[in-house]
């Protein structure tokens, strides 16, 4: 079950580890994206040499098989600026070279599956660009297109940054990392849209030795946040139970309590859901959140039957 409104997930506001180098920002917590759906009829299969996939499936599928990555065109039947890109973009010789190691789509941005893989990687408008792996994981995003020379740079130093990352989390042996690199890692493959592969690490740097208090409590944020991700509830409200019973940063307890009153949305628990959500309006009315909890309880209320 969806939440009925969004909820700022504290693990956004807490990951402590470098950006993913995109010029565009990624939110973790955001549900996977389906990929079974179709390219829209409307949008042509794409411009180029390239031979182009009908739709996601056939492009993760190729791209599994061929060893390659996903580079993936949004869309719209009235973008302008999607014309302007496709004109400067697919006729120069660096992208040939590029789609090379790739398996190209186009989406339809406003087509459903547009929106799912929008709302996973945080962007809103078309055109927009996104190099995955065949699995999901975030290689590089760029929303709007400026001019061809800012577009090949930063996405081959995404690609050179990300295929050195894709070395290092390769070769780790998560059950004796040591905690920094359990953090650093899992952080990153969090921020990448990759909640499976960062769910062990998060949990080794939860229990590592030498780890600092902030350490440990930033661990415990994001882990709650990979298993909610996950379809596993129980453990994190386990998670987020631990943390809340042993900060003592006053800031991140209320997020984790905030973030406890969503797991009950994602179990279709709404009465539970309502009444931790009214126990953080009362024990948090100066929060930065609290219009926004406010809404959700307004929308709770409307929908939970009075007693």
């Amino acid at each position: 079950m969806n939440p009925v409104l969004p909820i700022v997930l504290f693990a956004a506001l807490t990951a402590p580890q470098e950006p993913v180098p995109t010029p565009a920002g990624v939110p973790p917590g955001s549900p996977p994206a389906a990929a079974s759906a179709p390219v829209s009829d409307s949008v042509p299969l794409g411009p180029g040499k390239a031979v182009w996939a009908s739709s996601v499936d056939e492009a993760r599928a190729r791209a599994a098989t061929e060893d390659k990555l996903v580079f993936l065109e949004f869309t719209t039947t009235d973008c302008g600026n999607c014309k302007r890109m496709d004109s400067l973009l697919y006729e120069a010789p660096d992208l040939d070279a590029m789609f090379r190691t790739m398996v190209p789509v186009k989406v339809d941005r406003a087509a459903p599956v547009g929106a799912e893989f929008a709302e996973r990687y945080g962007f809103a408008d078309a055109p927009a660009i996104l190099i995955t792996t065949p699995e999901g994981r975030l290689v590089f995003l760029m929303e709007g297109f400026h001019n061809q020379g800012d577009f090949f740079r930063n996405a081959y130093a995404a690609v050179e940054k990300y295929r050195q990352f894709a070395k290092r989390v390769e070769s780790q042996d998560i059950a004796k990392l040591p905690m920094r690199e359990a953090l650093e890692t899992g952080s990153e493959l969090y921020r990448r849209s990759d909640p499976e592969a960062a769910l062990p690490r998060l949990r080794r740097a939860a229990v590592a030795p030498g780890a600092t208090g902030t350490d440990r409590q930033v661990a415990l944020e994001l882990l709650a946040s990979a298993e909610l991700d996950l379809g596993q509830p129980k453990a994190a409200r386990s998670t987020i139970e631990r943390l809340i019973s042993t900060t003592k940063d006053p800031a991140r307890k209320e997020r984790a309590e905030l973030f406890r009153a969503q797991i009950p949305l994602a179990e279709n628990r709404p009465v539970e859901a309502l009444a931790l959500f009214r126990k953080f309006q009362k024990e948090h009315p100066r929060s930065v959140h609290i219009a926004q909890v406010n809404e959700v309880v307004q929308k709770l209320e409307e929908r939970v039957p009075r007693p």
